[in-house]
């Protein structure tokens, strides 16, 4: 009778340790496979966002250096980024570029998506590769080809050419932006409409147009956001006109300076705010 009410471990030939140490492994992977996630997605956001939380937090920090322990809570780089000539100039060298590298990428990569998603022609592929190659480009390797090429037509560099530069890199992005919203359009509609009698225009402007403004604006967004930001192309092409991003390099190169942090803290907040208004339209 005792053998009949031995633990089971026991009557398997396992000692108690064994069946104590099987519990904890047990437990231990049931708690991992429910928070492993969670704790992995923490560890990730932190890892991207810390930076740019304490670029935020040392763009008021008092002292001249970035540095710990915070002295003190201060506007004062606010202030002088405001009085700073070259910054507003280039500040304004930058939105010219963007506002115009905007307008010409919407046009044309509204344009290649509609080619791209309603089209029939020989070799597809290979065009919507041709368009969508700038994108795998290194910024690096652009900016040079861009250079050398602008020297090769006699172009001199300037702010234009890095609205031409930009637009290589930029319209792709517009491209499947709005191909991904084209997608998912029914081209019934456009029927209904045509069988209501309106013409093909009337169609386009008043059935297509409208239901592909999310996406259009949402890549015109995106636009505006990449050719603000851009560095790389504008560093190779924009010759004695500096854009913001070629003035935050420069002042970087003459030391540390703590406008450097508010005007990047600036800069950080404009363009997240952007992106975050491109994804609450495209929805």
């Amino acid at each position: 009778m005792s053998h009949d009410t031995e633990p089971t471990a026991q009557r398997a030939g396992e000692t108690p340790n064994q069946s104590r140490l099987d519990r904890y492994l047990s437990v231990g992977a049931t708690v991992a496979e429910r928070y492993w996630l969670p704790v992995w997605a923490v560890l990730v956001f932190a890892f991207l966002f810390a930076p740019i939380v304490i670029l935020i937090l040392f763009s008021f920090e008092q002292g001249t250096f970035s540095s710990l322990p915070w002295n003190g809570f201060t506007t004062q780089w606010y202030s002088e980024m405001l009085s700073d000539n070259r910054l507003i100039q280039s500040t304004f060298n930058s939105l010219q570029v963007a506002a115009n590298v905007t307008v010409a990428a919407t046009i044309l990569g509204t344009l290649g998506a509609i080619a791209l998603v309603r089209g029939q022609f020989r070799r597809k592929g290979l065009f919507r590769a041709i368009i969508i190659a700038p994108m795998t480009i290194p910024g690096l390797i652009l900016g040079i080809a861009l250079l050398i090429w602008f020297n090769v037509i006699g172009m001199n560099t300037s702010l234009l050419t890095v609205m031409l530069g930009q637009l290589v890199f930029v319209t792709p992005f517009v491209v499947i932006t709005v191909s991904a919203r084209l997608r998912g359009f029914d081209p019934e509609l456009e029927e209904a409409a045509r069988d209501l009698g309106a013409s093909k225009w009337q169609t386009y402007r008043r059935v297509t147009l409208p239901l592909l403004m999310p996406g259009i604006v949402s890549g015109a967004l995106f636009a505006f956001t990449l050719s603000f930001d851009d560095f790389l192309i504008a560093f190779f092409t924009s010759g004695p006109n500096n854009t913001l991003p070629i003035y935050i390099w420069s002042k970087i190169q003459h030391g540390t300076d703590p406008v450097i942090n508010a005007i990047s803290a600036m800069v950080l907040l404009f363009s997240i705010t952007l992106i975050v208004i491109s994804q609450l339209i495209s929805r």
